[in-house]
């Protein structure tokens, strides 16, 4: 009986040895290169595009299944040279038992280092827009696919694949380059929702790691915008910089900022919903005349229907706070924002020398309140109004308020007494934007012996000035007009008798130096009124 044992066990033992011999061999024995001509016409014939495969071999110890190396589709002729996609390497595993069965199903296929380059022509076509191999100018007609249909087979192929794995792949666009991309897919079934785990970083001098997984489907529908999603989206090391050419920003603008992401993705992959939160430590922005710096930056996130909601945005700048409400609606041709803006405590000094407006210096606590809408960022496509406030602050370099003052001074036959840099106890008022222009009927400053009130409107894109003001220095009232540009501002006193008074002031005030004549009076109001 022992013997017998021993003998089966040699046998067995036997009969495994030479299952492993001959697997090992098997890949040696079966040369499948020679259906590398048949495969690399039909790829060819399907995808209308040139196809190389540098060899294809069976493969055994890591699973029974099929391995090309080195697989090369072509560019488009009209765009770049080199190659569409390049892959190292492309495995399938196959399952034995359906194989027995008479069917091929695979276990997983793994893609190794694909390399894909995206490129868009001023047409606004892409690169891979005739893979299919269909005529632009054909249309077919429309038609619903259903569960039996025979061209349903090509969507319903891949779900005859358990897992898929694609490893260290990159991307190259126009405007950016993914790398690392990693991306497992497991469980793929029809009915079922198919689970995905996915990690990219955007290459750049800090590459952007980003993060996904969660489900797509069940596939219950053959069209791909109706297939159910639910996944998490994670960013982390998010760099700014990185974002400038996906936004098309001008070279001689700069973006920076460091924070991270995560965002919530739902519904259809047609129209998704998302919702979460980014969060940045600080935001740089140059451009051509000035810069804006904030810091703190929080960033609630809800996309519902190609419309972007941005409740309660919080960030600090220069020293103060801001609480603002975005929603950009992408619906129409030209997208539509609605800004609701809440600055206070802002440092107006810091803050205006940043973004560079004019050499008026403003010092103090700002307080801004406004509602703006605005389609395609066009400030003549925008209308808004809003209140804005400055307490005790000081101002210097506006010469409206040099004028004001040197006219005042002069009605009063007094010597002035207040410097060029003048303190106020509030600056604000009430502004409208419309076609273009900034519409004030309340501006205010008041002081100690100065206050100046005025109404009318400046011209957001040709400088333009139109403003009635009002002015009073110590007990002294001037009515005067503004007109012209911010270039070249005229004024012009209002009342004959404030023009008199200003004429006695001169004279006063030659006097005391000499006798002026009529010429030398006209030549004073001259440059005071140029």
């Amino acid at each position: 009986m022992k013997r017998l044992l021993k003998i089966t066990s040699l046998i067995l033992a036997s009969f495994f040895l030479l299952t492993i011999a001959g697997l090992i061999i098997l890949p040696y024995v079966i040369d499948l290169n020679k259906y590398k001509e048949i495969a690399v016409k039909e790829l060819g014939r399907s995808l209308n595009r040139e196809v190389s495969i540098e060899d294809i071999k069976l493969t055994v110890l890591t699973g029974i299944g099929v391995e090309l190396k080195n697989l090369k589709i072509k560019n488009q002729p009209a765009f770049s040279k080199g190659d569409l996609l390049t892959l190292d390497g492309i495995r399938f595993r196959i399952k034995l038992l359906p194989l027995i069965k008479g069917r091929i199903e695979f276990n997983k296929v793994i893609i190794n280092k694909p390399t894909l380059l995206l490129e868009k022509n001023t047409k606004g076509d892409w690169n891979f827009s005739d893979l299919s191999g269909q005529d632009k100018s054909e249309k077919p007609a429309p038609k619903t696919l259903k569960k039996d249909d025979k061209s349903s087979f090509d969507m319903l192929s891949i779900l005859l694949i358990s897992d898929l794995e694609l490893k260290n792949g990159s991307v190259k666009t126009n405007i950016i380059k993914i790398k690392d991309m990693n991306i497992k897919v497991k469980d793929i079934s029809i009915g079922n929702p198919i689970k995905i785990d996915a990690s990219w970083s955007i290459d750049s001098s800090m590459p952007t790691k980003m993060k996904m997984d969660g489900t797509l489907g069940p596939v219950t529908a053959f069209n791909i915008n109706e297939m159910p999603i639910n996944a998490n989206l994670k960013i982390k090391d998010i760099d700014l910089s990185s974002y400038h050419s996906i936004l098309g920003l001008p070279q001689d603008n700069k973006m920076s900022g460091k924070g991270s992401s995560e965002i919530k993705i739902k519904g259809k992959i047609g129209d998704p919903l998302a919702s979460g939160k980014v969060e940045l430590d600080s935001f740089v922005f140059d451009y051509k005349t000035g810069r804006i710096q904030l810091t703190d930056i929080k960033i609630p996130i809800d996309i519902k229907k190609k419309v972007v909601s941005i409740n309660e945005l919080k960030f600090r700048l220069y020293e103060g706070t801001s609480k603002d409400n975005i929603h950009l609606d992408m619906n129409e041709k030209e997208p539509q924002t609605k800004t609701k803006l809440h600055f206070e405590s802002v440092q107006a000094e810091p803050f205006l020398k940043d973004i560079n407006l004019s050499k008026v210096v403003v010092s103090g606590p700002l307080l801004l309140d406004a509602d703006i809408t605005a389609k395609d960022t066009a400030i003549a496509k925008a209308d808004g109004n809003g209140f804005f406030m400055i307490k005790d602050g000081k101002i210097s370099g506006l010469e409206i308020v040099d004028k004001i003052i040197e006219l005042g001074y002069l009605v009063a036959s007094k010597p002035r007494k207040i410097g060029k840099v003048t303190e106020f106890n509030e600056l604000s008022g009430h502004f409208r934007m419309e076609k273009g222009y900034l519409k004030a009927e309340d501006l205010k400053l008041t002081g100690k012996d100065l206050s100046v009130s005025a109404k009318g409107y400046y011209g957001l894109l040709n400088n333009e000035l139109n403003f009635d003001v009002a002015a009073k220095v110590e007990e002294n009232n001037l009515e005067f007009k503004i007109t012209g540009t911010t270039d070249k501002p005229k004024y012009v006193l209002k009342t004959k008798r404030i023009q008199e008074n200003i004429i006695k002031g001169v004279i006063k005030k030659g006097s005391e130096k000499g006798k002026l004549d009529e010429k030398d009076v006209r030549d004073i109001l001259k440059d005071i009124l140029k």
